[in-house]
């Protein structure tokens, strides 16, 4: 069995003091792609089939259902696939302890008797991507079963803002989000990279489930100057020409003519389709793994469950409304590596649904507005890269965002400072140099420095401000003066190269007249 690493341990046996707790519990397991979801749920089985229990596994891809029994037969755990059973034929053998179905063919009415009656309540049902258990069949076989139930998603989240996963689970279990497991190595960096607005793929016409229709997408971008194909392959030779990439198209059509297009530049790169056959997919799969293939483009088959470590870029090359989707494509390329990944966000999909490694406060309720709307995220017009709104410097280069200063008109402006004189309040968009300045030229700190000389100065008897005399300001603003210079010192770190040089010279002037 694998070693579980802490996290999993943890969440593992929270997993395990719910099921134990209630023989109808229904739980959903919530952990960011590559973060072991499969794995927690192989040691929880290795434990459950003690004493003659059993469980049943549930997924939507014969793929799936194949990577899965390898994994719980390596961990020897006695399992098998019966992906082809149908109702009205024998029922799935119940000589393993694990039987891995599929569970539209499972959800049909005529299913349930066949199966779900040789089990009892202390039996167990995994449902694998649980996101999906909304649907009709799914719904239907976990409203026959008997025993407890276990989903695992990356993603619980629906289109529908009114509907959520509530009335089919109780509980929803998560471990570390994106960020903490990245910040522990336990998933790679990423990088979001997004071109201007004119080259970017956009959306069209939505179908009933809110999501854009293949052909609303191509009708809408049809006249955009090849955005869809010539753009990708200019943007991806800009940023990771020397990068395994996996590629999400909009349609097959798009896939092929991606896939002409890359290889008329001599990029190799091939296609994989839900229909391919077997040996074709194998086979350029391992031209992927062992290099031959660049790029490997598909249309949605490498979203759940993939695994393919090498690759340390993802081009969507698609919009999409779902954020389950969005986050499902860019899981592909998280797994552990010695570089970061990069994401090629040709379509703003990260405007739609915010950087990857958000954390997004997870919950079975219907979502609401929860997600609509624009995400808060800057894009840098010099290196293309996509940081959080928040961010006064691109996380990549350090480019200043913001207006052009209001004082000197040289350096990019990110805040808005309050100036308070003998003349009145003015305001204006500053740098991190006039900033500086202001503090001393106008011999008051500026906003939260403000509130301090007012705490100084104020009496509270007549609630007036008195002006104090020249030496009591002069030691005082000298005081709120260095704190303030360490402060923009620590601000600024985060600046350009040239720009940081020329604040520490501006500082370290400043602090040598303060010391004279």
């Amino acid at each position: 069995m694998v070693k579980l690493r802490p996290y999993q341990q943890d969440l593992l046996q929270q997993v395990q003091d719910t099921l134990d707790a209630d023989y109808n519990a229904r739980v959903m397991m919530q952990l960011p792609t590559g973060g072991g979801k499969t794995i927690i749920a192989g040691a929880l089985l290795a434990a459950w089939l003690t004493g003659g229990r059993k469980a049943v596994w549930l997924t939507h891809r014969k793929e799936l259902a194949e990577q899965t029994c390898k994994m719980l037969t390596d961990a020897h755990i006695s399992a098998m696939t019966d992906v082809n059973w149908t109702p009205g034929t024998d029922a799935p053998s119940m000589s393993h302890g694990v039987v891995i179905l599929m569970a539209q063919t499972v959800g049909r009415r005529t299913a349930n008797r066949e199966v779900w009656d040789r089990y009892n309540a202390d039996d167990l049902m995994v449902i694998d991507e649980a996101h999906h258990a909304v649907a009709k069949s799914w719904e239907r076989a976990m409203r026959q079963w008997p025993g407890r139930i276990l989903g695992m998603t990356a993603t619980p989240w629906r289109l529908s803002k009114k509907e959520g996963f509530d009335h089919l689970f109780g509980a929803l279990l998560g471990g570390p989000q994106v960020a903490e497991l990245q910040g522990d190595n336990w998933l790679c960096g990423v990088q979001t990279l997004l071109p201007p607005p004119e080259q970017r793929i956009i959306g069209g016409e939505v179908d009933r489930t809110g999501d854009y229709t293949e052909s609303g997408i191509e009708q809408a971008n049809q006249n955009r100057s090849n955005v869809m194909t010539a753009g990708v392959l200019a943007f991806w030779q800009k940023h990771a020409v020397d990068r395994p990439t996996i590629a999400y198209a909009v349609s097959v059509d798009h896939a092929h003519n991606l896939s002409a297009v890359f290889n008329d530049a001599g990029i190799p790169a091939a296609v994989i389709l839900g229909d391919s056959k077997r040996e074709e997919r194998d086979k350029s799969i391992a031209g992927f793994r062992d290099g031959t293939i660049k790029v490997l483009i598909n249309v949605i088959v490498a979203t759940e469950g993939f695994d393919l470590p090498d690759a340390s870029c993802i081009a969507i090359a698609r919009p999409t409304m779902s954020l389950a989707l969005y986050l499902q494509m860019v899981g592909r390329g998280l797994r552990p590596k010695d570089s970061n990944c990069l994401v090629l966000d040709l379509a703003a999909n990260s405007v739609t649904h915010g950087l990857p490694e958000e954390d997004r406060g997870w919950s079975l309720k219907p979502r609401g507005e929860q997600f609509s709307g624009e995400a808060p995220v800057v894009w840098c017009p010099e290196c293309e890269t996509v940081s959080p709104a928040a961010s006064h410097h691109c996380r990549n280069c350090g480019y200043a965002f913001g207006k052009d200063c209001g004082r000197c008109g040289k350096w990019r402006a990110w805040k808005r400072w309050r100036f308070e004189d003998f003349c009145g309040n003015v305001h204006q968009l500053v740098c991190d140099l006039c900033h500086i300045d202001a503090h001393i030229q106008a011999h008051l700190p500026v906003t939260e420095p403000l509130d301090k000389l007012i705490d100084i100065y104020e009496d509270t008897e007549d609630n007036m401000i008195h002006v104090p005399s020249d030496d009591d300001l002069a030691n005082r603003l000298s005081s709120l003066l260095k704190e303030l210079l360490e402060t923009e010192r620590q601000s600024v770190m985060g600046a350009n190269v040239d720009h940081q040089l020329e604040l520490f010279e501006k500082i370290e002037r400043r602090e040598a007249e303060l010391n004279d």
